[in-house]
């Protein structure tokens, strides 16, 4: 008889399930990873509105505010990668009701917070949120439930397909009304990859794309007038004080190391928004294609990581966990992509943050919280394959 050591790992006793959960606590441990590095780059930026007592604003203030955003983010993607996954679905709905509710409270006058010409956040005491970050999660959780009931002919799934997406619809609705044009265009890609994932027609789909699309078109266009300047710098080329352009130039002033962590010069208001959206730009300027190279294989690994829980989901644990798993990953890497293919100009500009690394609690709360859901999708593929999930 052959030794246990000879053997193949995936053939030996309790391989699997020591695997399923090491998959799930790589991509926590990179997504602490990169929150702490996000903290620092953070930091950074903040050290020179210190010496500036102009500053409209507390930079000691906002690292805190920051850093109290990770923790309250952290303790979301343990809960998430803790609750059982059958009353995440049997509760998916409910998840996705309440955040319609709180989309449409944001758009009341009084109750919604207007910055930026947008009335997106909600304020709860000395923290603002969006409700449209976390829509992203609620959509996962729906649509998973919903797609897989679907296939596994369950008869409370054969509603009309408009009653299936209906929903979803709405809350891009409400997203465009804020105005957000960016996360409205994210949110229904994530619902379209969903329904990739689960074989849907694109006959089924072009019915709604043909109203979509021209729908979209007319309100970027009658309310967002700062899109058409975007686009016409994509096209067009560079110009002397645009956000892209002031962006290239920190990012090609790097080099290959950088200047040097807290060197960087066009974070003196050179680049808005430089702690958001533009992060990245700061992370070239001050690290160099090093640090920029190592921040995008740490999300290149996130996303072979989560492939490979979505797929030991989807042959052992059924089609809920492989959809929850699959849309998890897609929402943290697509926004990543979109991040920074902008800050390397290589996408008109979206406003969008890097997921961990820019500041801003809705959107680090709903990484952590995807991150969490691939956890706990991990635990559950363990428990399937024989070990215990609470290990």
């Amino acid at each position: 008889m052959a030794s246990t050591s000879a053997l193949p790992p995936f053939a030996r006793p309790g391989a699997r399930h020591d695997d399923a959960r090491a998959l799930g606590h790589t991509v926590m441990g990179i997504a602490i990873g990169l929150t702490a590095f996000g903290l620092v780059m953070v930091y950074s930026w903040t050290a020179v509105k210190l010496a500036d007592r102009r500053a409209s604003f507390d930079p000691d203030a906002m690292l805190l505010k920051q850093v109290v955003w990770a923790l309250i983010a952290g303790g979301v993607g343990f809960a998430a990668s803790r609750i059982p996954l059958a009353w995440m679905r049997r509760h998916a709905h409910h998840l996705l009701l309440a955040l319609l509710l709180l989309l449409a409270a944001t758009l009341i006058p009084g109750i919604g917070k207007i910055k930026n010409n947008s009335r997106r956040w909600l304020e709860l005491g000395p923290l603002t949120m969006q409700a449209s970050e976390f829509l992203k999660v609620a959509v996962i959780l729906y649509l998973g439930d919903r797609l897989a009931k679907r296939e596994e002919g369950e008869p409370s799934a054969r509603a009309p397909f408009l009653a299936l997406v209906a929903p979803v619809g709405i809350g891009v609705g409400l997203i465009l009304m804020e105005p957000d044009l960016g996360t409205s265009l994210f949110v229904s890609a994530l619902a379209v990859v969903l329904l990739g994932l689960a074989g849907v027609r694109f006959g089924k789909l072009l019915p709604f794309a043909l109203v979509a699309i021209p729908a979209i078109v007319w309100i970027a266009a009658s309310k967002f007038h700062h899109v058409g300047a975007r686009l016409s710098f994509f096209t067009e080329g560079v110009k002397v004080g645009d956000q892209q352009y002031q962006g290239l130039v920190a990012l090609g002033s790097g080099g290959a190391l950088g200047a040097g962590l807290g060197a960087g010069t066009q974070k003196l208001g050179r680049v808005a928004e430089m702690q958001n959206d533009f992060i990245f730009t700061l992370i070239g300027e001050e690290l160099g294609f090093v640090g920029c190279a190592a921040v995008i294989i740490a999300f290149m690994a996130l996303v072979v990581y989560g492939r490979r829980i979505a797929e030991r989901a989807h042959a052992c644990a059924g089609l809920f966990p492989y959809y929850v798993a699959a849309g998890a990953t897609f929402a943290v890497a697509f926004q990543a992509l979109i991040n920074i293919a902008v800050a390397t100009a290589s996408a008109p500009n979206k406003g969008v943050s890097l997921p961990f690394v820019s500041v801003g609690g809705s959107s680090l709360v709903t990484a952590f919280a995807s991150i969490g859901l691939l956890v706990n999708v991990s635990r559950h593929v363990a428990h399937e394959e024989g070990g215990d999930p609470w290990g």
